[in-house]
């Protein structure tokens, strides 16, 4: 089975697209990634599919290297060996495989566009482009090294690695999560996800703290992403000075209300965020650099 996997309909439209030239494609499946979707959600997508696969293969291909639909399919990958990834999902390449062609000849007709994703081996998981340095940032004496405080559900994915960081000029960017610092399957997807030249940290919180107390990031450009807001009311109850944060994305989840398109609260989130508040720390909302910056505690009033 081939799964198209994407942001939006991007994978539906390629796969109706190439289907007026070649009529019903079966062994073609879609996964459309959409607000307020998490990675849990698509990965559910991933193991619906693969149950029902009668193919003696399965092969995710996505849109983009470092989004939700590649980052999912990586994490579906660590508990089914068998699974191929790749990203640069086109028509050309849907066309390709449709009317015949193996998947390795399509890699290599498509191999400007066309990149397997393999955490396990580095070949695959990079590009020459993608391979770059890891040169020492620039030293910011007196300066705070965290430049930006995010919450985002889905991590690095592609928002976070194609604009969030460019935008910031981020020299490390910080994950603070006790659970995933156990899961070599997500620490390696993460790594795979990090864009090239910036370096990555995967922390749990009281060591985050530590080392953010201890000055260990003197001269670098931090930016922290973490999953939930109960981390950050830790982090600071732990010591951690904070100025600002972002609630850029928490996923839907059983018990919650939408306070805005990417973002869904339950009631200790709300009670976490006005604890947040009440140390004086400016909360916004803001999903993208280009978009207006948004009073987090006024969405939250307005959505009940």
């Amino acid at each position: 089975m081939y799964v198209l996997a994407s942001h939006g309909n991007y994978s539906k439209e390629t796969l109706s697209s190439c289907e007026m030239i070649t009529g019903k494609l079966n062994d073609f499946q879609i996964v459309s990634f959409k607000d307020p979707m998490g990675i849990d959600d698509v990965v559910k997508k991933y193991q619906g599919l693969y149950e029902k696969n009668n193919d003696d293969f399965f092969y995710i291909i996505c849109d983009i290297k470092s989004g939700t639909p590649a980052n999912s399919a990586l994490i579906f990958k660590g508990t089914h060996k068998k699974v191929r990834v790749f990203s640069g999902l086109s028509f050309g390449l849907v066309l390709s495989i449709a009317t015949g062609t193996p998947i390795e000849n399509a890699l290599e007709e498509n191999k400007k566009f066309l990149v397997e994703i393999d955490p396990s081996d580095p070949h695959k998981a990079t590009t020459k482009k993608q391979i770059a340095r890891k040169e020492s940032p620039k030293k910011m004496p007196g300066k705070d090294p965290i430049i930006n405080v995010r919450i985002d559900a889905r991590l690095i994915h592609g928002q976070v690695a194609t604009m969030w960081t460019s935008s910031l000029s981020a020299s490390r960017i910080m994950v603070i999560d006790d659970s995933i610092v156990k899961s070599n399957v997500q620490k390696m997807t993460l790594k795979t996800a990090v864009p090239g030249g910036v370096h990555l940290s995967i922390l749990t919180t009281d060591g985050a703290a530590r080392r953010i107390k201890e000055n260990q990031y003197a001269g670098q450009r931090v930016f922290i992403i973490v999953r939930n807001p109960a981390v950050l009311s830790k982090l600071t109850d732990d010591g951690v000075k904070l100025k600002e944060i972002n609630v850029g994305n928490i996923s839907m989840k059983q018990g919650a209300r939408q306070v805005a398109k990417s973002v869904a609260v339950t009631e200790e989130d709300v009670k976490t965020f006005n604890d947040l508040n009440s140390k004086g720390i400016n909360l916004y909302h803001q999903m993208v650099p280009n978009d207006k910056k948004q009073n987090f505690m006024t969405l939250l009033d307005k959505g009940e």
